[in-house]
């Protein structure tokens, strides 16, 4: 169909889709609200999903020479935006396996055939921040108004999980709270981290202004991952109880949430109250955009066409195996939870 969005296919790895969007939006000089996608991403894997541009002739987009993404026009449309996703095909390398090959399959079709289609929906930790799992926090800041706190937890919170010379740098921020000159010691890559920063050098104690420099998507996402971990945390507690309820949807708690009588709901309002945080905190009143009414998430995902394409040894690990195996889940399902669900075992 005719429109004024080209759609493109976008191939890449070793960045998130955020970046590959903002890196994009630069490269063609336009603002990243004109280019629309369906979903983030996993930042490492090889990925491909379809973006749409707004405003820019197939000309431009092949005018566009990078070796951190590929791009390829499929045609005109209209726009695509988060929620137009149905479901994803993995195709995953498992590798560092211990055990004998046909041990590997028969634990592995016996564990799927006890799934039964289904596994527990957790977010993946993707979804809070691998090396450094910290977006729910900054989200936990600005629902609770530590504008500060937050900036800070973004900048500067340590994880001993990432490089040691960006920890030292994180290590000595986190102690000093110094802006002066801070900005500088961070590579290239951390755009976000400097983009905080020199706001504040030259707005001295203006986080909220700061947070608000951020991308929207980004900005989003910290209230996201914080209503996705108090999701988790209900979801681990009932697991552990033994509740099984197929169909039930458990909330991603806002300020429109009925959080009525059932356990689920129950340990909700348990958390929020543990962690200082209200309902009426996901109105947001100083950023209006990034308020939430809530919406719900099924406990339980199904997967689908699950197959072991091949098994081998690793090549990459001396005297270990590796597995191949694809299967498809519905969007916003996560592949590294169902993988979980089967290496624990």
């Amino acid at each position: 169909g005719e429109g004024d969005h080209l759609v493109v296919k976008l191939r890449k790895q070793n960045m998130t889709t955020l970046d590959a969007i903002d890196k994009l939006s630069n490269m063609l000089h336009i603002s990243r609200d004109r280019i629309g996608y369906a979903g983030n991403k996993d930042k490492r894997a090889i990925t491909e999903q379809y973006i749409s541009v707004q405003g820019v002739e197939e000309e431009d987009i092949r005018q566009v020479f990078t070796d951190e993404f590929d791009l390829e026009v499929v045609g005109y449309n209209g726009h695509i935006g988060l929620g137009n996703l149905s479901a994803n095909r993995f195709e995953i390398v498992v590798r560092d396996l211990q055990l004998p090959i046909e041990t590997i399959r028969n634990r592995t079709l016996k564990i799927i055939e006890e799934l039964n289609g289904k596994f527990p929906n957790y977010f993946g930790e993707q979804r809070f921040g691998s090396a450094r799992p910290i977006t729910h926090q900054v989200g936990r800041h600005i629902l609770r108004g530590e504008f500060e706190e937050a900036v800070w937890t973004y900048i500067a919170k340590p994880y001993d999980s990432e490089y040691k010379s960006i920890r030292k740098t994180r290590e000595e921020l986190w102690e000093t709270r110094e802006v002066e000159g801070a900005a500088e010691q961070f590579p290239e890559k951390y755009t976000y981290e400097k983009t905080l920063l020199y706001h504040l050098t030259k707005n001295p104690e203006d986080y909220k202004g700061a947070i608000k420099r951020l991308p929207e998507g980004l900005q989003t996402l910290f209230v996201h991952a914080y209503q996705a971990w108090i999701y988790n945390r209900t979801l681990s507690t009932l697991i552990e109880e033994d509740w099984y309820e197929d169909e039930y949807e458990i909330p991603l708690v806002g300020y429109k949430t009925d959080l009525k009588d059932n356990r689920p709901e129950n340990l909700i309002e348990k958390y929020l109250e543990e962690e200082g945080v209200e309902q009426e905190d996901f109105r947001l009143q100083e950023f209006p955009e990034l308020r939430s009414e809530g919406t719900y998430r099924r406990a339980f995902a199904d997967f689908r066409n699950f197959e072991i394409i091949n098994l081998d040894s690793d090549e990459l690990n001396m005297s270990k195996n590796k597995m191949n195996v694809k299967f498809d889940l519905p969007k916003g399902c996560y592949a590294t939870v169902l993988l979980r669900e089967i290496m624990k075992n």
